[in-house]
């Protein structure tokens, strides 16, 4: 905290800026600040950091575990409001410099990308920690961990993964802007903590604008069904590693109904969507059968048929012109021209982008509020349904919502946001894939074949000796997690994201592969796998900014997410009681006898 920069209250595009450390400003392209802007509690506030740091290292020295819980409390409540305060002084300063500028007669606000740095967010990290420690000196402080292993495991995995991605930017970073400059041992490290800390502030900075997110969800979409994918084949026991593979079958499925098949859109795209599914189907099911048949590794078939696919995609749109043993056939899927691309779907085939669903003409629709508040109503209504009635009636309930809802005049949207959601390729297929999420959780926790799915997966053994018949739910479910991953290909070739509304040969299947990455990360849950998939969303399109901000390659995103499974792999460095849980039961059971001991003592004195 000492030598990281606290503030950079102006920063050029590039990088180049202007830092304020405890000990002095970093500044070595000489950046003029106005000289009203008052920083001078930087200092004091390093130094009352320190005595925070001081007090609680005294707090350890106390012997009551209660009193060293209190007042480690009292102490991190005190250091998330000297955060706090750091923030608002900083935002406020810089606010009041820029205004006083403009009012002056300034073309633009002279402080710009301005921003806390390193030594806050630590100060605010040490905070953290010091309630999670307090938490820890009461009896069962460790069960209560353990009790959230599925938040843990992932988080502590996503930080040892952000610090070697740090520490790879450290080493193989430039820091911008001090080319032929002498500088001292405390400047370099400064400056290089500055680049640190802004290539994160980068990589998450799709968070804090309406476009950046909506370009995340856009990239979160096709992570969502293969995250799911992979999750669902998880739970029930199998590795399904055939993502790309199933995305690839999906897209010709679907390319062949929204090309070929005529007829109205309200016939057309759920058809095609459907084929989506059903290419991915099928795929996914040939590994299983051959697993249930046969025997044969999953992975093994799942990896095999990923190079089948793309050899059948390039059949299918090399060249129309095809010989087999001397004969000739032409097919018709390639469009004219070099590029290896399909003929466009029919319009009745296409997604509807996401500004025309919510803002049709400017104005805000009801349509999608309606239609979810109406099956929602519906749904809960039934509880006590069986499900197919129940989903029936649903999805009835939510059409008629739909189309009363459209009918229903809404309010002008902002000028913003009409900008930046037309500028976004997010389409409807986002919200096919929080349908889905939805679908997926209630099968699995909700209905008796989830159950069984689950059983199988936990225990395969007992499950069989209960009466469930093994080789065919291998077969259901990575029949049901092809259809997962094939639904992908509705972003890429019914959404337009690739420019166009056809099948390209360039079609990102390698989505498939991060989708194990997602799965692992949300611990193939459908919440799990929505956050995870959202997480990587914004890293992807941060990414884009650190390549053109700081040319450092969007290539580190790609490691970020390769050491998350690798982390997750190793239990992210944790005790086994944190991935074992027989261990974390026992773990349970001992802070339970703990506090039964506890409340025996207290009440014998």
């Amino acid at each position: 905290m000492a030598l990281a920069p606290w503030v950079v209250p102006k920063r050029e595009f590039g990088g180049v800026g202007y830092l304020l450390t405890p000990f002095g400003a970093v500044n070595p392209q000489n950046l003029e600040l106005p000289a009203t802007l008052g920083l001078g509690w930087v200092g004091a506030a390093f130094w009352v950091w320190v005595g925070l740091m001081l007090a609680a290292s005294l707090a350890f020295l106390l012997l009551d575990p209660r009193s060293r819980s209190r007042t480690l409390y009292a102490l991190g409540a005190l250091g998330v409001g000297l955060f706090a305060l750091e923030a608002v002084l900083f935002y406020q300063a810089v606010n009041a410099a820029n205004e006083a500028a403009l009012a002056g007669g300034a073309p633009r606000a002279p402080l710009r990308r301005f921003t806390l740095s390193l030594g806050a967010y630590l100060g605010f990290f040490y905070a953290v920690a010091l309630l999670l420690l307090a938490r820890l000196q009461l009896p069962g402080g460790k069960a209560f961990l353990v009790r959230y292993r599925g938040a843990v495991v992932p988080v502590v995995s996503l930080v040892l993964s952000v610090l070697v991605g740090a520490l790879l930017i450290l080493v193989l970073g430039r820091v911008p802007g001090v080319e032929g400059l002498s500088l001292s041992l405390r400047e370099w490290i400064a400056l290089k903590l500055d680049l640190i800390t802004f290539s994160f502030q980068l990589l998450f900075s799709p968070i804090y604008t309406l476009s950046g997110w909506f370009n995340s969800l856009q990239q979160t979409t096709p992570l969502i069904f293969a995250g799911l994918a992979v999750a669902f084949a998880f739970r029930a026991g199998l590795f399904n590693i055939g993502g790309p593979g199933q995305i690839t079958l999906g897209a010709i499925f679907v390319m062949i109904v929204g090309v070929f098949m005529p007829g109205p859109g309200w016939i057309v795209l759920p058809l095609s969507i459907l084929a989506a599914a059903l290419g991915g189907a099928l795929w996914g099911g040939l590994a299983g059968w051959l697993k249930a048949r046969f025997g044969a590794n999953e992975v093994v078939n799942t990896i095999m048929l990923n190079y089948i696919a793309a050899s059948v995609l390039l059949f299918f749109l090399a060249s129309n012109q095809q010989r087999f043993f001397n004969y000739t056939f032409y097919l018709p899927f390639k469009a004219q021209g070099f590029e290896a691309k399909s003929l466009e779907l029919r319009p009745e085939a296409q997604l509807p982008l996401m500004i025309n669903l919510l803002a049709p003409g400017g104005e805000f629709s009801w349509a999608l509020p309606m239609a979810l508040v109406a099956g929602l109503v519906v749904f809960f209504f039934l509880r006590r349904a069986d499900l197919g009635r129940r989903l029936l009636l649903t999805g009835g309930a939510a059409i008629l919502g739909y189309a009363v809802g459209g009918l229903i005049p809404g309010p002008a949207v902002a000028g913003n946001v009409m900008r930046d959601l037309a500028a976004s390729k997010l389409n409807g297929s986002f919200l096919l894939a929080v349908g889905v999420l939805i679908l997926v959780h209630y099968y699995l926790l909700r209905t008796v074949g989830g159950y069984e799915m689950r059983a199988a997966g936990l225990a395969p053994k007992a499950a069989e000796y209960a009466g469930i018949n093994l080789g065919r739910k291998i077969v259901l479910a990575m029949l049901i997690s092809g259809a997962l991953a094939g639904l992908a290909a509705t972003h890429y070739v019914q959404g337009g994201v690739m420019d166009e509304y056809r099948l390209k040969q360039s079609i990102p299947v390698g989505v498939g592969f991060d989708g194990i990455a997602v799965a692992l990360m949300g611990q193939n849950t459908s919440l799990g796998v929505a956050l995870a998939g959202f997480l990587f969303g914004v890293l992807r399109t941060g990414g884009l900014d650190l390549s053109q901000q700081l040319g450092i390659s969007r290539e580190l995103v790609t490691v970020i997410i390769s050491l998350v499974v690798l982390a997750i792999a190793l239990g992210g460095l944790l005790p086994r009681y944190f991935t074992d849980p027989l261990k974390a039961a026992q773990v349970e059971t001992e802070a339970k006898d703990e506090e039964e001991a506890l409340t025996k003592t207290q009440r014998a004195s």
